[in-house]
């Protein structure tokens, strides 16, 4: 290799938008996500990489803080303001399952960007016009923030474990062992509980909260 074409590709390595979309577009692919690999798939020196980013933590949370941005572009800010709170939870499990290896961390890491300075703008502007005081907002918003999030990664670990050959299980767990007589209220419902679907559980939890916000208005 040249030393011109060397520079080159360290050029295009250097970069940083460069360096996350290439990330973003590796980790949607379901490849694991290295610096070597990421080097292989910008045509750059690995080492390259570190010089915006000094490690993978750093990247990691980049990525993140881009996710949280998608997320928000998905929503209708148009929309009445529990619309657009459902939205935006939808729209952040979606994006997290399409981008697993960085999803399954987002409880893990607070990226300190401007995406997720937006979403928690745009959380407390929300809340605010449903008509809830400061300090049912400041709750309220710690309530869906934490929901969505966990919920979100939980999806997306799951989705991890797909990819990885993992058999799918029940979001309840195993339930063979119920007893109808010790435990009858269990037995009653159990064709239905196994029946939900881990979005399924995640999108009642989503209504289940906008409801006891509206609530909180209404007294």
């Amino acid at each position: 290799m040249s030393a011109d074409t060397r520079r080159s590709r360290e050029r295009v390595a250097l970069d940083r938008e460069a360096i996350l979309a290439t990330a973003t577009e590796l980790v949607a692919s379901g490849a694991p996500l290295t610096f070597r690999s990421l080097g292989a798939a910008l045509g750059a020196d690995p080492t390259a990489i570190y010089r915006r980013f000094r490690d993978k933590d750093e990247l990691m949370a980049a990525l993140l803080d881009g996710l949280i941005a998608t997320s928000l572009a998905g929503v209708d800010r148009d929309a009445p303001w529990r619309d657009q709170l459902r939205e935006g939870a939808i729209s952040t499990i979606d994006v997290f399952a399409a981008h697993p290896q960085v999803g399954a961390e987002a409880t893990a890491i607070a990226t300190g960007g401007q995406g997720e300075l937006d979403v928690i703008d745009w959380i407390l502007s929300q809340l605010g016009r449903a008509g809830l005081d400061r300090q049912q907002v400041v709750r309220c918003y710690a309530a869906y923030s934490s929901y969505v999030l966990a919920a979100a990664a939980t999806l997306a670990g799951q989705r991890l474990m797909e990819i990885a050959g993992v058999p799918p299980s029940s979001w309840v767990g195993d339930l063979r062992a119920v007893d109808p007589a010790r435990h009858p209220a269990l037995a009653a419902v159990l064709p239905d509980l196994l029946a939900l679907t881990p979005r399924e559980v995640f999108l009642d939890g989503i209504e289940v909260l906008l409801d006891s916000f509206e609530a909180l208005v209404s007294r």
